[in-house]
C-alpha cells in the first residue's frame, strides 16, 4: 500500500471513529465502566452471579468469562456464561484460576473445546509461575506500561505467547478489559463493521492506525463492537 493510500486510509479512519463517538455518546465505553457494565449484562434482571465482589470484576473471573465468549450470539454468550459460572468457576475451581485442570468433568458442554484448554493452559502457567491470576494481570499491566510506537502490544504480544495461542480473540478481550492494554478484538460483529466501512480485518494495523490517530485502542474497539451489532 502506497504512503497516499495510507493517509487516505489513516484519514477515513479518525473520521470513522469520531462518528461512531458521537452517535454513541451516551454510552459507557471508558475503561473504568467495563466492570459495571459486564456485570449489568450477565446480570440482567434475573439473580445476580455469585461475584466475589458485586461491586468489582477479579482477574480470575475476567479470564474466565471473556474464554467462555466463544462463537455465539450475545444471548448465547450470556447464558453460556450463567450456567458455567457457578458451577464450573465458583464451585469447581473455587473462584481460582490455578485449579483449573484438564480433563475436569464440569467441562462437559462447554460450546467449544478449546475453551476447557484454554482454561487449563491459564492454570497451568500460574501454577508453573506459582503466582496468582491478580499477580498475572498486574505483570501484564507492568508490560503494557512500557509499550511504544514500535512495540504498542506488549501485554497482547506476552499472553499469546505464554499461551502458543494461533487464535486469540478472547485473550484479546482480556488485554482490553482486565489489563486495560492496546488492543482491539475482532469477532463477527466487529467484522462485519470493519468490511461495512472498508477497514482491514488485522488487530494490529488497526491498533496502530487508532494510535496514529491519538485515540485509546479500547474505547474505538468498543465503539466497533457497538457499530456492529446495532442492527440485530
Amino acid at each position: 500500500m502506497t504512503q497516499t493510500a495510507d493517509q487516505d486510509m489513516l484519514a477515513r479512519f479518525e473520521a470513522a471513529a469520531a462518528e461512531l463517538e458521537a452517535r454513541y455518546a451516551n454510552e459507557h465505553m471508558e475503561d473504568e465502566d467495563t466492570d459495571a457494565e459486564l456485570q449489568a449484562w450477565l446480570d440482567g434482571d434475573t439473580e445476580p452471579l455469585p461475584w466475589t465482589n458485586p461491586a468489582h470484576v477479579t482477574a480470575d473471573e475476567w479470564f474466565f468469562i471473556s474464554t467462555l465468549y466463544g462463537e455465539m450470539t450475545m444471548e448465547g454468550q450470556r447464558s453460556h456464561i450463567r450456567k458455567y459460572f457457578p458451577t464450573l468457576f465458583v464451585d469447581a475451581a473455587g473462584r481460582d484460576m490455578r485449579n483449573f485442570i484438564p480433563d475436569m468433568p464440569e467441562y462437559v458442554g462447554l460450546r467449544s473445546g478449546w475453551m476447557s484448554r484454554r482454561l487449563a493452559k491459564m492454570g497451568g502457567i500460574l501454577r508453573e509461575r506459582g503466582i496468582g491470576m491478580e499477580e498475572y494481570a498486574e505483570h501484564l499491566r507492568n508490560l503494557e506500561a512500557q509499550a511504544t510506537p514500535d512495540n504498542p502490544t506488549p501485554a497482547l504480544d506476552t499472553i499469546i505467547r505464554d499461551h502458543q495461542a494461533t487464535g486469540w480473540k478472547t485473550l484479546s478481550v482480556f488485554i482490553r478489559d482486565c489489563v486495560n492494554g492496546n488492543s482491539f478484538p475482532i469477532d463477527s460483529r466487529v467484522e462485519k463493521e470493519l468490511n461495512r466501512t472498508g477497514f482491514p480485518v488485522d488487530e494490529r494495523r488497526l491498533i496502530s492506525m487508532a494510535l496514529a490517530i491519538g485515540r485509546n485502542t479500547r474505547r474505538v474497539a468498543r465503539l466497533f463492537y457497538k457499530a456492529g451489532g446495532s442492527g440485530e
